[in-house]
């Protein structure tokens, strides 16, 4: 009998323990503005980390040296992450190192896919399932199985009243032409499915706060970033390369203008871009190349930052390079035309 009660209480402790830490991690988890009214998001994309690679310690070294910076509120990977080819490719170690960071400095952090990270026998949903029980990570997969791609989910941001004031989503951008059968080669592009999953899920965010505005996170370019820095009302940055959008165009951009409250959405992909445009009155824009030197020659790595702050229609964004140096600051999106 005393067995059983030892047996009983051991179990029970277990139980107590996991139930705190779960609370302990949704609390950890819920995002919120600051007591200064901000919240600041740090994207980094494209750092294309291995376990081993030869550029990967300047990866570590410049995530370390923004986050000591700037000590976000939220981290978001737009893509492109860990990558490499082989099945015996050192996929979920390399994640765990780069994870072990935003664990280091208790910062929850979102991951958005790009069209690298599952080529190495590893798939999205694999990735998924792990990430989501990592330490501080707020991956899920809203959509489901009736939504195509996978991690397309939304973050709501509190304000001090306890209200939503700000939407963070992210979004699977997917990553080949699925028709090169009708000889459409190139990148991947949203699904109407994931169209219209965001359109309901935002327009039901909506329906509870008319005030409520959105941006949006992922990995490849939708093709209005072409268009809007040709010939839209603002542009900031550098195009240093041509934007490797999709060859057709879905409708994803069509969908953001018409639900009216969205501010501005933000890629990687192309490496050598880090411009932000605006075109009907959403910033469209590109992270900053976080990898080491390991495509092409290009410049110090950085990382783009966002901030938000409360009854703002706006956000103010700049470009922080891993020798300390503050790009291109400009709030967005702009209410008249440069």
């Amino acid at each position: 009998m005393k067995n059983f009660h030892r047996l009983f209480t051991f179990v029970a402790s277990l139980i107590i323990i996991q139930l705190f830490t779960l609370s302990l991690s949704a609390q950890e988890n819920t995002l919120h503005f600051n007591s200064n009214r901000q919240f600041k998001i740090v994207q980094f994309t494209d750092t294309h980390f291995y376990k081993g690679g030869e550029r990967s310690p300047e990866v570590i070294e410049n995530i370390r040296a923004v986050m000591d910076a700037e000590k976000p509120d939220l981290v978001i990977l737009t893509g492109d992450i860990v990558t490499g080819r082989g099945k015996n490719w050192p996929t979920k170690e390399s994640w765990e190192i780069i994870t072990d960071l935003f664990i280091e400095y208790q910062t929850p952090y979102a991951i958005a896919f790009g069209n690298h990270d599952d080529e190495a026998k590893v798939t999205r949903q694999e990735l998924l399932e792990y990430l989501s029980n990592r330490p501080f990570c707020v991956i899920s997969d809203e959509g489901g199985e009736e939504v195509k791609g996978t991690g397309n989910y939304g973050l709501p941001v509190y304000n001090q009243k306890g209200e939503v004031e700000k939407l963070l989503y992210c979004m699977d951008s997917r990553s080949y032409s699925l028709a090169k059968d009708k000889g459409i080669n190139g990148y991947g592009w949203f699904d109407r499915s994931q169209i219209s999953w965001f359109a309901r899920t935002n327009q039901s965010w909506l329906a509870k706060n008319q005030d409520v505005q959105s941006l949006l996170f992922f990995h490849i370019p939708i093709p209005e970033y072409r268009q809007a820095f040709d010939q839209g009302e603002y542009q900031n940055g550098i195009r240093m390369e041509e934007e490797c959008s999709p060859k057709i165009n879905t409708g994803m951009f069509a969908a953001l203008v018409l639900q009216g409250n969205v501010l501005g959405t933000f890629v990687g992909h192309d490496h050598n871009n880090n411009y932000v445009a605006q075109l009907y009155n959403i910033a469209l824009c590109y992270g900053y190349f976080s990898g080491g030197n390991s495509y092409g020659d290009l410049p110090l790595n950085g990382a783009r930052i966002i901030l938000l702050e409360e009854n703002q229609r706006s956000f103010t964004t700049w470009l922080r390079r891993i020798d300390g140096q503050i790009l291109y600051k400009v709030e967005l999106p702009q209410s008249k035309r440069k």
